[in-house]
């Protein structure tokens, strides 16, 4: 039988649908939860923060707080740096073209 892969989400949706339709509303059990909207939260952040000249020493603190290190913070906060850098880069893709989503889907 083909279709099986695809015939759950389907469901799911025809679901989610009726369940709407006969009581007006979902319950927060049947809402899909995005799994990357965390990930989007803090590209955001991010991407505000290149807006306002924040320099990555900055929006690490500002997202991770006193796990940063005070002195010497590329050495001892490497992953926290690292962290920044990829967060600074994907805002960077976004905002090229922030219509293209997924923060405006």
């Amino acid at each position: 039988m083909t279709g099986l892969v695809s015939a759950r989400p389907k469901l799911e949706a025809l679901r989610q649908f009726v369940f709407l339709a006969q009581k007006g509303d979902l319950p927060v059990s049947m809402i899909p939860r995005e799994r990357r909207a965390a990930q989007w939260i803090l590209e955001l952040r991010i991407g505000d923060a290149l807006l306002d000249e924040a320099t990555q020493q900055e929006m690490a603190r500002a997202l991770f707080g006193k796990a940063v290190a005070a002195k010497r913070w590329r050495i001892e906060s490497a992953s926290y740096r690292l962290r920044t850098q990829r967060l600074v880069k994907a805002a960077r893709r976004r905002l090229a073209d922030p219509l293209a989503g997924p923060w405006f889907d």
